[in-house]
């Protein structure tokens, strides 16, 4: 999960990132948070960033939570936000922009476990899961984290936004989790790529977004490649219907 922490109190960000940790932990949700002490730079990255959950402080420096949260809505309107404030004074005006919960500061853990307990409910009806073996735990992983996945050794490792899960299992009997999904290829040996986390091919690799390199298979290089460009043909013409 990618989550976005937007508050210009330094001190508030690292409560509240216990909390998720805690909260992971105990559901076996992998988070990827990042922290924003300025609404500026919080609204360059969610530009070129998907989030599924922000929390949003309401005083700002040069602003209102309640305008970045309608800026947010504007850019992906699957996003939750959860806003984090001392004052009730904006709880109205919040939740006709259909946010997913009012935190007042101070609250504690169980305050937030409930709105997290919220979040999962909501996106559950509208996100996909695959469910891993990783040690004696099982793991819930979303697929739109999924930006690639490899074997080796007997194990199934999946590389998302936040970690590597590791699984042992045959490629065999992982590639039926995903090959139903339009996004994900199979592009090399036990090797299958997010589409969505491609940002261009050269020569034999493909070159993902955060700067990897993924192997295309050479006996397969051409159907691999048709694959990818139907793909993104699709997605650009879903994305112009949209606008």
């Amino acid at each position: 999960m990618n989550a976005a922490i937007v508050d210009d109190s330094v001190e508030d960000i690292e409560l509240l990132c216990s909390y998720l940790s805690r909260y992971g932990q105990e559901h076996k949700v992998h988070m990827y948070i990042e922290r924003f002490t300025d609404e500026r730079d919080f609204l360059d990255a969610v530009e070129g960033t998907a989030y599924h959950l922000v929390f949003l402080d309401i005083y700002m420096k040069d602003t209102t939570g309640i305008q970045i949260a309608e800026k947010v809505q504007k850019r992906d309107p699957r996003c939750q936000i959860i806003f984090t404030t001392v004052s009730e004074e904006y709880a109205p005006m919040a939740f006709r922009l259909h946010v997913l919960d009012y935190l007042v500061k101070p609250y504690g853990y169980a305050c937030l476990k409930d709105a997290l307990d919220h979040f999962e409910l909501t996106v559950s009806r509208l996100a996909h899961y695959i469910e891993l073996k990783e040690g004696r735990e099982r793991t819930r992983v979303p697929v739109s984290d999924i930006v690639y996945t490899d074997y080796s050794n007997h194990y199934i490792q999946v590389h998302t936004v936040s970690c590597v899960i590791r699984s042992h299992m045959s490629f065999n009997d992982f590639y039926p989790m995903l090959s139903s999904y339009p996004n994900f290829l199979w592009c090399y040996r036990n090797c299958m790529v997010n589409m969505d986390f491609i940002a261009s091919y050269i020569d034999r690799d493909f070159i993902l977004k955060n700067g990897e390199t993924i192997p295309i298979a050479a006996a397969r290089r051409r159907e691999i490649l048709q694959t990818y460009a139907d793909y993104i043909f699709d997605s650009h013409a879903q994305e112009g219907r949209r606008v």
